[in-house]
């Protein structure tokens, strides 16, 4: 049974790149994800309190404050997916266009529900984070991912995560 997320609790969501593609290795791809999460934390009340961005996947743990986590990360997904696919097209220094705009078209393929390209994987699925413990061993998952890597040595180094005390994205404490 499915539980419907509610504004007062805590959850670790994951969203990958389809296929695991290696798309945020560009600041201006990086940039415009942390751009749209700030939207909707000002427009949508989407509470950040830990996150990572890594080359094809973002974790977050976050709530709402109202409505519904699961429809904020489908409209995120959905305007995200269009706009990163029309960077990408748009983008003169990209070498990776053709292959990454290929990628993504047999992704869209093989879901009968897209009409061209399927940027990120199916699915929302926030798991609720149940104890201070378990909310800690999250957050912890998610600042150690670039250590974990090989891309830092240390969690802080890392730009596009709470970690780093500079970090683009405000969080919440």
């Amino acid at each position: 049974m499915r539980r419907t997320a509610t504004t007062d609790e805590l959850y670790f969501v994951t969203l990958t790149v389809t296929d695991w593609v290696d798309v945020f290795t560009r600041r201006i791809y990086n940039d415009f994800i942390i751009q749209n999460l700030k939207y909707c934390q000002q427009n949508k009340k989407l509470n950040i309190y830990a996150y990572v961005l890594m080359t094809n996947h973002l974790h977050m743990v976050a709530n709402v404050e109202e409505g519904s986590l699961s429809d904020i990360l489908r409209d995120f997904k959905t305007f995200t997916s269009k706009e990163l696919i029309k960077l990408i097209v748009d983008n003169p220094t990209e070498s990776r266009r053709s292959w990454l705009l290929n990628a993504f078209e047999f992704s869209g393929k093989r879901n009968p529900l897209n009409k061209n390209h399927q940027f990120w994987q199916n699915g929302n699925h926030p798991v609720l984070l149940y104890s201070n413990d378990v909310i800690q061993q999250k957050i912890d998952y998610i600042h150690d991912n670039p250590v974990r890597a090989g891309f830092v040595g240390s969690a802080h180094e890392y730009w596009y995560s709470s970690a780093n005390p500079e970090s683009p994205l405000e969080i919440i404490y």
